[in-house]
């Protein structure tokens, strides 16, 4: 069960470091204006092509959102760990906030493996005489 939680927690924080990274690297190109977006809306037919800045400025807002949720869900996950075994309840609840906010779905599974698991594990004693 122990080796259960640890890489289902772990395969989780490296997922999410990863997004997070690569939320990153795009909020930096989208701010430097390396991605130069085209954003155009359609209403009734009519298509209407905003100005570069309305569209970087949109990009970057949205880019800088994800990457925001994507590192507190990151920290929440590693914090959680850092608490494993030591808190079983604060670790699991942590790690099924940190699901629930991750933008991922391959993280929102692992990490809402190992918080149930985490909130069922107890650690038995060798023996109770």
């Amino acid at each position: 069960m122990e080796k259960l939680i640890k890489v289902t927690s772990l395969i989780g924080i490296i997922i999410q470091s990863f997004l997070t990274l690569l939320f990153l690297i795009f909020l930096i190109l989208s701010a430097t204006g390396i991605i130069q977006p085209e954003l155009t809306t359609t209403v009734n037919g009519e298509q209407t092509i905003q100005s570069p800045e309305t569209a970087q400025a949109t990009f970057v807002t949205i880019f800088a959102i994800l990457f925001v949720v994507s590192l507190a869900s990151d920290l929440l996950g590693i914090i959680a760990m850092k608490k494993l075994f030591m808190n079983n309840r604060a670790s699991g609840i942590l790690y099924i906030i940190g699901a629930v906010i991750s933008v991922n779905l391959l993280t929102f599974i692992a990490w809402l493996i190992s918080g149930i698991s985490v909130l069922r594990y107890n650690k038995i004693g060798k023996e109770v005489s």
